[in-house]
């Protein structure tokens, strides 16, 4: 549902999505949309046009993952530890970058599942990974 959502809001852009899951995710499942609306929309935004979106999610042993990635200009090494803080944006001048909210919200869901947002970014793409363990969270389904 939620990259239908945001494939309607951005018609012009490609998001593939590949979704391998056939149990429910323990946690709570309005937050865990919430964090993967915050990191597609912050890669339809940030990411280059002219490449597609890609989101993936699958239980992996006892870890669920959830991944978003994109193409373009690779985030700086120096940026990527602050990213994860309330109201940091990486151009105060480019209004797309919203209030500085997204990744920090989506870091704190991460958290309040016993999991990790991360980041990797170099010239071939930006990727955001949350991992949580499946096996205890310390939210009920």
């Amino acid at each position: 549902q939620v990259v239908d959502e945001l494939r309607a809001a951005h018609p012009g852009r490609i998001v593939q999505a590949g979704i391998a899951l056939t149990d429910a995710v323990p946690g709570d499942p309005d937050r865990i949309a919430q964090l993967m609306s915050n990191l597609l929309a912050n890669a339809l935004v940030h990411g280059d046009p002219d490449q597609p979106v890609r989101v993936a999610a699958a239980v992996v042993g006892k870890t669920f993952e959830l991944s978003v990635a994109n193409g373009g200009q690779p985030i700086p090494e120096t940026v990527q530890p602050r990213l994860f803080q309330p109201f940091n944006r990486r151009d105060t001048a480019d209004v797309r970058d919203g209030l500085g909210l997204g990744l920090y919200i989506a870091s704190q869901i991460a958290t309040a599942h016993d999991g990790a947002l991360t980041v990797v970014s170099d010239e071939t793409e930006t990727r955001f990974v949350f991992r949580m363990p499946v096996a205890a969270t310390s939210l009920p389904l």
